[in-house]
């Protein structure tokens, strides 16, 4: 098997890829939560979400390796930090499943671009998920 999967996903890291959405979108519950506590920010899932995005976006398609590599490591962290018992403490869990549905969402690209896996959103997509957008955006056109 080759390593990664896909040397630049999609084809163009530019076009609207599931794991850069999610990731963007995971930082609105961060944010809420940014200064609710003094000195306890959580600057973990904000390194991974910017690490992510980085990674996925700039690094990939310049260097394969090193950006599917970085890009999984992101997002296990987006992923599991939240999970530490510290954010049980000090965050509403609302904020910390928020965080952890939109990692499981962008892992769902990310892992499908990396190894090359079937996932659940990328087959929906490829057996009439696409079309349906199509139809969708073309009767509105």
């Amino acid at each position: 098997m080759m390593w990664p999967y896909h040397t630049v996903p999609d084809g163009n890291a530019a076009l609207p890829h599931h794991y850069m959405t999610a990731l963007l979108v995971a930082l609105v519950p961060l944010l809420i939560v940014w200064d609710d506590h003094r000195d306890r920010e959580p600057w973990l899932v904000l390194v991974g979400i910017l690490g992510g995005l980085a990674s996925f976006g700039l690094v990939w398609p310049r260097y394969p390796v090193i950006g599917a590599t970085l890009t999984l490591v992101f997002n296990a962290v987006v992923l599991l930090a939240p999970l530490r018992p510290a954010w049980g403490e000090y965050w509403p869990r609302k904020h910390r499943l928020a965080v952890v549905f939109l990692a499981l969402l962008a892992a769902d690209d990310s892992v499908q671009h990396a190894l090359g896996w079937v996932t659940p959103i990328d087959h929906v997509w490829k057996h009439g998920g696409r079309a349906a957008v199509v139809d969708i955006f073309g009767a509105l056109a």
